[in-house]
């Protein structure tokens, strides 16, 4: 499976080849601090899970090792070349470590008296597994106090499994900030498919790892694949301020709310005088929405986040490490890295807004708004995983939503009917390929892309015009700084030469991991499968009764929707239905039925017997290869 292969046009090489001269390549402090402290990596350069599968390919970015072809970006490709270097390293001698190159994101190992506190770990249990491995062989399998997950992303606690089996101890406090679990619900099930899709293009799952392919995502290079948990918290973290003592290592927190994710948390270990920054300040611009979609992220309050960084830690800090790339060593590189980071968000938030209340719309915006040399030139501010473009309309979508104010996109066309229009106004299909074939000599990639997306709408099975489209991509992909605007240009260019790739989904959440759900954000789930239109007709009040968890709720399916009342029983219900939450789940993950559990004597019904089935024949499996580039 590989891209056709489309070289760098004279106006790709051109744009790369300035790009090569404002910004200062010839400073390797990056790369200093990238392979500081290195003690090992596994034997063994490909991590695979129990199945033998592959869980993260080390090795598939060795061609990184190389120089930048005009394929792609030169600025990028020195990010996917600092993001590549892996193993075991260390951060504070005898005291803090980090396993980085395992997979997207870090996981650090804090040293306790007599054990360890670990900071994040990792996307799946494989990559987790593989780290925590190597950490022991080096340093010995010592117990493991405490967990902390900075914030309800996967990449940083679903490995989780990993540390709880190999552990020699299973007494394991988990840290996290207030309402990470409702988070973790809400980004990675609730909207977990349509992510789950546009992740694979986020990331270029799908694509190969060449100077043709993807080059990483900027933030790290791709997420481990294999069996994913998770584990409620013993211990919130609700405020700026807050103090633990954990088998001697003290830390102190600072709540990170409405920032990169909804909830998070930044930590200071005092005795060692390293600040663990989170997903808060990163080497690079991060993003204030991101592509694979999430909730839009304040700027501001980014900002004032590290700003408060700063206030309390910033004249003791000597080490800043953060859940992804490399730490930052000495006072003075520290505080002026927290400062330009700082900055940047705050500059992109307020300079949004002041165009937008002057009148200028998204899109005027994006275009309009440019940073400082000062805050431009630093590597760390560069978009290789969010943009200044997307990054600012993020902020107008945050205070004024989709709506630009322009009547003519109130109500607008959906994409297919919109392009058949298109294309009739422009005097059909040969004349939409005459003008874009022009236009593509020339370099106009954009308004190729108009052009041809569409034609493509219109005309799905136009083949010239999918290939020409795909050719467009091709080269916005190859001068793209962002490495996820590089993926989803070339997996667009890919699909629309080869079609989606069926069957392949990076959600790998299993029933354990639901059981572990609070019971409303399970029912919560359950609702969005309802399909109304189908469940309009249907009525049932049905209460259900978890035996193993002595808990009880009401599900009310009334207008198409699916109401719950956790804590509650209906009085008159059309059913009652007694059973474990584990075997509740596989009911609604297809993999038991009601009449199956009733004979094994699992579930108990009170009422009409095919009350549930009501409620189950109204839902439906979502596609999780919908279409993107087509109809």
């Amino acid at each position: 499976m590989g891209l056709a292969q489309t070289e760098a046009s004279s106006y790709t090489v051109q744009k790369n080849k300035a790009l090569l001269k404002y910004l200062p390549f010839d400073n390797k402090d990056d790369l200093r601090d990238a392979t500081r402290g290195f003690i090992g990596t596994i034997d063994e350069p490909v991590i695979k899970n129990a199945d033998a599968s592959v869980s993260y390919d080390i090795a598939g970015w060795d061609f990184l090792m190389g120089d930048a072809p005009t394929t792609v970006n030169p600025s990028l490709w020195r990010q996917g070349q600092l993001n590549r270097i892996h193993g075991l390293f260390e951060v504070v001698p005898d005291k803090i470590y980090q396993i980085r190159g395992f997979d997207l994101a870090n996981m650090s190992f804090v040293r306790t008296d007599k054990g360890w506190v670990i900071v994040d770990v990792l996307t799946s249990k494989s990559a987790a597994k593989a780290g925590y491995d190597l950490l022991k062989k080096h340093l010995g399998d010592l117990p493991v106090k405490a967990v902390i997950f900075t914030h309800p992303h996967m990449d940083h606690f679903a490995g989780i499994d990993a540390i709880i089996e190999g552990a020699p101890n299973k007494d394991i406090e988990i840290i996290a900030p207030e309402a990470f679990f409702e988070h973790a619900v809400s980004e990675n099930a609730m909207a977990g498919v349509a992510m789950g899709r546009r992740s694979l293009y986020m990331y270029g799952v799908l694509l190969p790892k060449n100077g043709k392919g993807s080059v990483g995502s900027g933030l790290g290079q791709v997420n481990s694949i294999g069996e994913q948990g998770n584990a409620l918290p013993t211990i919130d973290i609700k405020a700026t301020g807050e103090k633990l003592k954990i088998d001697g290592l003290q830390m102190e927190f600072i709540f990170a709310q409405a920032t990169e994710a909804p909830t998070e948390i930044m930590v200071y270990f005092p005795q060692y005088k390293a600040f663990c920054t989170a997903e808060e300040i990163n080497r690079t611009l991060h993003n204030l929405i991101t592509l694979r979609g999430a909730q839009v992220r304040n700027g501001r309050n980014w900002s004032k986040v590290i700003d408060e960084a700063i206030r309390i830690y910033g004249d003791d800090v000597e080490v800043s490490f953060g859940t992804h790339h490399w730490p930052t060593w000495g006072n003075k590189e520290i505080v002026e890295y927290w400062e330009n980071q700082r900055d940047i968000y705050r500059y992109i938030h307020d300079q949004t807004l002041r165009l937008a209340n002057s009148g200028f719309t998204p899109n005027e915006i994006s275009e309009m708004i440019k940073l400082p040399a000062g805050l431009d030139q630093r590597f760390y501010n560069r978009g290789y995983y969010g943009t200044l473009s997307h990054n600012s309309k993020a902020q107008y979508q945050l205070y004024f939503g989709w709506f630009d104010g322009n009547p003519a996109n109130l109500n607008t066309l959906p994409p297919k009917e919109l392009g058949e229009h298109y294309v009739k106004a422009m005097g059909g299909a040969d004349k939409v390929l005459e003008v874009a074939n022009a236009s593509y000599m020339e370099g106009e990639y954009r308004w190729v892309a108009t052009l041809l997306n569409n034609l493509v709408f219109a005309q799905p099975d136009n083949r010239q015009a999918r290939e020409l489209l795909a050719k467009c991509y091709d080269q916005l992909g190859y001068q793209a700084e962002s490495g996820p605007w590089r993926n989803f240009y070339l997996t667009g260019a890919q699909e629309l030469r080869q079609g989606a790739e069926k069957n392949i989904h990076p959600l790998n959440l299993s029933a354990e991991s639901f059981a572990i759900t609070p019971l409303e954000d399970l029912l919560d789930f359950l609702a969005i499968q309802i399909n109304g239109e189908k469940a309009a007709a249907s009525n049932a009040v049905i209460n259900l009764i978890i035996k193993d968890k002595n808990e009880k709720a009401t599900m009310i399916l009334s207008n198409g929707a699916l109401t719950n009342r956790v804590g509650y029983l209906a009085q008159n219900p059309t059913a009652e239905i007694s059973i474990d939450k584990i075997d509740l789940i596989n009911i609604f993950l297809g993999k038991t039925t009601m009449d199956e559990l009733v004979k094994n004597n699992k579930v108990s019904v009170k009422g009409l017997p095919t009350a549930l089935s009501r409620l189950t024949n109204t839902m439906e499996q979502p596609d999780k290869c919908f279409n993107i580039v087509e109809p």
